[in-house]
């Protein structure tokens, strides 16, 4: 037995020195780094040319570069920051970033990114059993190709980040192929990062820069992660911790926070140890540049109140005074504020942070100009988007099953429905039928609502739509220059003693806008995406904390911000009818809630509970991105006042006046009346907002992140106020179901052509007609999707249980007779003359929207159109709302005699022989369905029990 172990052991030793000659034999056999450096120049980036994080060597003749990593490579851990630099309309935007290691396996190495999402703090046991679980996973491998003179091995960068440039940038737009031609289009080596660029083709053959900025990352001992709490909003770097055994603890949540503390922690208010420095880049505009600088320094106000001061600091990049001209905005070491003139309305706020800890290491800014350029709209693709704001999957499952109910659809061009439906047909058929918050990916940056937002290792929120809400803003506010907003304030004008107006200082302009107006709204977007990168989420509940009186006064006006959070998308402040007192157009600073929020992500306080308990004060309420999708109507983008009624009422009040006034001042002359058309698209847009803000308060429930023991705490969730909902239902009916909510006229329908222009097509290709009742249909059906789509329906209903039986309710039965009179209005009015073709007893546009009423109440009475449990007596009380429907038809055409005029006869003549086949459909569906069951009764007869 023992000769028989000490052969094993001699033939283990044997195999090991062999193991270990061999392993020598191929490092000797690798060629000499003399020989392989020849011709290579070394990168000195550094003036006192210190040594760098990789020796990186390039060889300008044939665009090669190698790099030798430290002799301690195995025991680092990397972070290579991604930028697509140039080539694209978005070039500069952050495009993601890896957290990896190298591993030799004899003369290659594997760039391996470790498995961070679950990990073990239990028990040397526990820990053992995770790392052996949970591996990580091989990127790319690549050879050595010698040992450099520091002892560390040599690779080849243009192998791994030209042609393995599709495992970092995705493969979708690169050739996985070796590129015939690229060229370095940037080497600089410093000693804690490499900024590495490529400029390449992609597929299309268009020419692309790629930038690798790599830099060592190492534990920072003094920050410290903190938890998130759901009652404050953060982005958050999670893991599964399963070392622990309790079910609240297993699911680690940190907040996403830069590392900025005081210089001296005994000093109430000190400056920063670091402060966060952010440089406005050379490309950004000069007469903009101070806008965006107070945007970035407004957070100062809220790091003061945790005791440091001047946290941030704001530095011009200029391109003639060559001012910090020397540092790339790529690099993960700086912070840049990034202007990009490509005619998009963008705004974005990305951030990289430290995967294992949520560490802000760097964050870069985009503005685009487009927003600036006020007018250029396409109003059929802005309409359905404003229509549809809010819906959830539930509701996008319905409208790919019902088309005829999609806004996207009815407000479309007849020649496009095809396509959309095919699409969104095949959208359905994803998880969550296609919704956009379950559709993010996780490897891009900015092509998607809400990429970025979700499944990143660094997170921001994704294509930010402020910026396209100050797009919107800044149309209205240019249709309210050109417009006088009355005659009296022409009279009061005129009327002032010339001395008086020549006291008065002119206004300054800047890109034909008033400075005083588009300055403080270009520094309302840049705060937005800065509290992006300081870790905030967006806060859609915050513009609910003041009323519309309250924004529009003395009190608030020029001494507080006009809503909760700069994180909110709160739409322009144009007062028009409700009072003398025009308040603040934008926000201007931050709010208490963004105070409250940077005091628990950067305090130095241990103790956070005495912050957190603070989230009953009505100034600091909380909703965000997935919130608006839900049952809260104040959870909402573009909204504005504690009860936005009153706002909605004031919009459409001024789009009424706007479209009085199209042809008198809106056109000039010169101009193309081209612009009457636009000039109604933005009144009209204007309109559906209005309608879509406030149909989302039917049925609606305020939910609260309360948590038990807070002061004040409020229930979870509480049924809006009825008298509200009742309000907001008679708002949308009164401005979308009647003609005179549309302000059409012939006199200015035959101003409202479009111009030709063959290089744009999508308006070249339009009628010059308006098509008058295909665009009102449009938005009358949209309306009624609003307010009759079965999610809404289902909310009045769990509404209904929610309430104790003794107090009032808005019920379903009221809610669908309701929307019934007031479309079928016509049928209750006595007939006191006689009607004719051209003056008939119902519109054109209302027969519309009835027909359209009468296909809503079939497709809801239908069996089997849902599966939730509220369908059933949707379906019930639709069948019995059809046959009283049917019934009041039929007593109109008895009563009516000779009156009627031919289109409202045939079209109540049809009404009540679809109501008839409806029902008689209904009645053989059920029966047939229930004696197949082996049961029968009439669903007339039956109750919802």
């Amino acid at each position: 037995m023992f000769a028989g172990t000490l052969l094993r052991r001699c033939v283990f030793l044997a195999l090991l020195f062999a193991t270990a000659f061999v392993g020598r034999q191929a490092q000797a056999a690798l060629p000499a780094h003399a020989d392989v450096l020849k011709d290579f120049e070394e990168v000195v980036s550094t003036v006192d040319g210190k040594k760098s994080l990789f020796t990186i060597w390039v060889r300008k003749k044939d665009n090669q570069m190698l790099a030798e990593l430290p002799k301690t490579f195995a025991s680092q851990k990397y972070f290579i920051a991604l930028t697509l630099a140039g080539g694209d309309q978005y070039a500069g935007l952050q495009s993601g970033d890896v957290y990896v290691y190298w591993r030799k396996y004899d003369d290659r190495l594997a760039l391996i990114a470790p498995d961070l999402d679950t990990r073990s703090s239990g028990d040397n046991e526990s820990k053992a059993s995770v790392d052996r679980l949970f591996t990580g996973q091989v990127l790319l491998d690549l050879p050595i190709i010698s040992i450099g003179p520091g002892g560390g091995p040599i690779i080849d960068m243009d192998y791994l980040l030209v042609q393995k440039s599709t495992v970092f940038f995705g493969s979708s737009a690169f050739n996985k192929a070796l590129p015939q031609i690229y060229s370095i289009a940037e080497a600089k080596a410093f000693p804690g990062n490499v900024e590495l660029a490529f400029e390449m083709p992609d597929t299309s053959g268009k020419l692309r820069t790629l930038h690798y900025s790599i830099s060592l990352i190492t534990e920072d001992p003094t920050f410290k992660p903190r938890l998130a709490d759901e009652r404050v909003g953060y982005f958050i770097t999670s893991f599964s911790d399963l070392g622990k055994y309790a079910d609240h603890e297993t699911r680690v949540r940190f907040i996403n926070r830069w590392n900025l503390q005081k210089a001296d922690p005994k000093l109430r208010l000190s400056p920063p140890k670091e402060p966060l420095v952010f440089y406005i880049e050379h490309t950004t505009p000069i007469r903009y540049r101070r806008w965006v600088r107070e945007g970035v320094l407004s957070w100062n106000r809220a790091f003061e109140k945790v005791g440091i001061s001047d946290a941030i600091e704001v530095h011009y990049q200029d391109a003639a005074s060559g001012a910090h001209m020397d540092k790339d905005p790529e690099d993960v070491r700086f912070n840049f504020v990034r202007w990009l003139n490509n005619d998009q309305g963008t705004a974005i706020g990305p951030s990289r942070v430290n995967p294992k800890t949520g560490q802000i290491l760097d964050a870069d800014i985009i503005l685009t100009d487009g927003w600036i350029r006020h007018y250029r709209f396409q109003f059929e693709d802005l309409m359905p988007q404003l229509a549809m704001e809010g819906y959830g999957p539930d509701t996008l499952a319905w409208l790919a099953d019902h088309p005829d109910w999609d806004p996207r659809l009815r407000m479309a061009s007849p020649s496009q429905v095809e396509h959309l439906r095919s699409g969104i047909r095949m959208k359905s058929a994803q998880p969550y039928a296609g919704h956009p918050f379950a559709q993010a990916d996780s490897k891009l940056m900015g092509s998607h609502d809400f990429d970025g937002l979700v499944g990143r290792t660094s997170q921001t929120n994704g294509m930010c739509l402020a910026a396209q809400g100050k797009a919107f803003d800044m149309a209205l506010m240019h249709m309210t220059m050109t417009l006088a907003m009355d005659k009296e304030e022409a009279e009061k004008e005129d009327a002032k003693d010339e001395k008086e107006k020549d006291k008065e200082d002119p206004k300054s302009m800047i890109d034909g806008m008033p400075e005083e107006f588009i300055g403080p709204l270009l520094a309302h977007l840049v705060a937005h995406e800065v509290g992006h990168t300081l870790g905030l989420r967006h806060n859609f509940k915050a513009s609910s904390i003041y009323s519309v009186e309250e924004i529009n006064s003395d009190a608030v006006k020029g001494k507080k911000p006009l809503a909760g959070s700069v994180m909110d998308y709160t739409p322009v402040n144009i007062r028009y009818k409700s009072g003398a007192e025009q308040g603040d157009y934008a926000m201007t600073g931050i709010g208490p809630y963004d105070e409250w929020a940077i005091e628990y992500g950067y305090t130095s306080e241990t103790d956070l509970k005495p912050i957190l308990d603070r989230v009953a004060d009505p100034n600091l309420v909380y909703a965000t991105d997935e919130d608006a999708y839900g049952p809260d109507p104040l959870a909402r983008r573009y909204d504005f006042g504690s009860d936005p009624l009153a706002y909605a009422k004031e919009q459409v009040d001024l789009a009424e006046h706007h479209r009085g006034r199209l042809l008198k001042g809106f056109v000039k002359d010169g101009e193309s009346w081209s612009r009457v058309r636009r000039g109604y698209g933005l009144t009209l847009a204007l309109q559906v907002r209005a309608l879509s803000m406030m149909a989302n308060w039917v049925g609606g429930v305020h939910v609260y992140r309360d948590k038990k023991g807070d002061t004040n705490g409020r229930a979870p969730l509480e049924v809006v106020d009825y008298a509200k909902q009742r309000a907001a239902l008679e708002f949308v009916m009164k401005n979308s179901f009647h003609d005179e909510a549309f302000g059409l006229t012939p006199e200015l329908l035959r101003w409202m052509t479009n111009d030709k222009w063959l290089d744009e097509f999508s308006n070249a290709i339009k009628d010059s007609t308006y098509p008058v009742h295909d665009s009102i249909m449009g938005v009358q059906s949209s309306t009624l999707t609003m307010i009759l789509k079965p999610t809404t329906l289902q909310r009045v209903y769990d509404n209904e249980f929610r309430t104790p039986a003794d107090e009032d309710a808005l019920t379903l039965p009221e809610l669908l007779d309701r929307v019934s009179k007031e479309i079928w209005s016509e049928l209750d009015q006595k007939l006191d003359h006689k009607y004719t073709a051209r003056a008939p007893m119902t519109s054109s546009l209302r027969r519309n929207l009835q027909r359209e009423h009468l296909k809503r109440l079939i497709d809801l009475a239908m069996p089997g159109a849902g599966s939730q449990a509220a369908y059933k007596p949707i379906s019930t009380l639709s069948v019995a709302e059809l046959r009283r429907l049917g019934a009041r038809i039929q007593k109109s055409l008895k009563d009516s005699g000779d009156k009627l005029d031919p289109y409202t006869r045939a079209h109540l003549e049809e009404a009540a022989s679809v109501v008839s086949k409806a029902l008689d459909a209904q009645y053989i569906y059920n029966a047939n369905d229930l004696r197949s069951s082996g049961g029968f009764h009439s669903v007339f007869g039956r109750s919802d029990g």
